[in-house]
C-alpha cells in the first residue's frame, strides 16, 4: 500500500484533491445551471473587449483545441513516440488517457445539465451542455500526458519548460472558449481540473506499466541466463 510521503502517495492526494475540486464545481454549475455571478461578469467583460482580429485568432486556437484535432494529434504523436522508442507503452498510454477524460466529460455534461451562455453572445455556435468545456478538457489531458512522457528522465529545467507549454496550451484554449461565448468561467476551470486528473492517473499507469514491463525483461533475461547450456 502506498504511503503518502511517497511519490505514488502523493499523485493519488492531488488527483483525489483535484477531483473532489472538479466535483464541487459540477455541483456548482448544476444548482446555477445558466451560469453564476461571476461567470456573467467575466463574460461581460469579455464581449466589451472584442475586436475582429482577435475572434479570428480565437477561432483558430479553439480549432486547434477541438475533440476531433485533439484526438488526431494524440494519435499522431502515439504513432511517433512509438517509432522514436521501440515501444507502444507510451503511445498506448497518451492515447487513453485524452480517451477516459473525454468519455469522464461528456458523461458529466449529461449528468450536470449546465447550459451554455445565450446563443446571442456566441461567437460560434454549440448547443450540448456546458459543464465542463470538452476542448479544455481534452487539451490538458493530451498536451499533459505528453509532458510527462517525454519530461521522464529529464532535467528540472526540461520538466519545467513541458510544464510552462502545457499551461500556456492550456489557458489560450480555456481564453478562445470564453471569448467565443461558448463557455462559463466555470466551465473552463473544470476542464482543467478533469485533465490535471486524466494526467495524474495517466502517469502513474505509465510507471506502473514500465516497472511491470521492466520486471518481466529482467526475469525472462535471468531465466534465459540461468538455464542456458552449460560447457563442460
Amino acid at each position: 500500500m502506498q504511503q503518502p510521503g511517497r511519490p505514488g502517495g502523493r499523485s493519488a492526494l492531488l488527483a483525489a484533491l483535484l477531483a473532489g475540486l472538479f466535483v464541487a464545481l459540477a455541483v456548482v454549475a448544476h444548482t446555477a445551471a445558466n451560469g453564476t455571478t461571476v461567470d456573467h461578469v467575466v463574460l461581460s467583460w469579455l464581449i466589451e473587449h472584442r475586436h475582429g482580429w482577435l475572434t479570428t485568432v480565437a477561432i483558430v486556437i479553439t480549432t486547434a483545441g477541438s475533440p476531433v484535432a485533439v484526438a488526431l494529434l494524440a494519435v499522431l504523436a502515439a504513432g511517433l513516440l512509438w517509432w522514436r522508442r521501440s515501444s507502444p507503452i507510451p503511445g498506448v498510454v497518451i492515447v487513453a488517457t485524452l480517451a477516459a477524460a473525454t468519455a469522464t466529460s461528456t458523461l458529466t455534461k449529461a449528468v450536470v445539465g449546465a447550459h451554455r451562455p445565450p446563443e446571442s453572445v456566441q461567437l460560434v455556435l454549440e448547443v450540448d451542455p456546458s459543464f465542463p468545456s470538452g476542448h479544455v478538457t481534452g487539451t490538458m489531458a493530451l498536451v499533459g500526458i505528453i509532458a510527462v512522457v517525454v519530461g521522464r528522465n529529464r532535467g528540472t529545467g526540461t520538466r519545467l519548460a513541458l510544464a510552462c507549454a502545457v499551461m500556456t496550451a492550456t489557458i489560450a484554449v480555456a481564453l478562445t472558449r470564453l471569448y467565443l461565448g461558448v463557455h462559463w468561467l466555470t466551465d473552463v476551470c473544470g476542464g482543467v481540473l478533469l485533465g490535471g486528473v486524466a494526467v495524474i492517473l495517466g502517469a502513474s499507469a505509465l510507471t506502473a506499466v514500465t516497472r511491470s514491463h521492466r520486471g518481466q525483461a529482467g526475469r525472462r533475461a535471468e531465466s534465459a541466463t540461468t538455464t542456458g547450456p552449460r560447457v563442460a
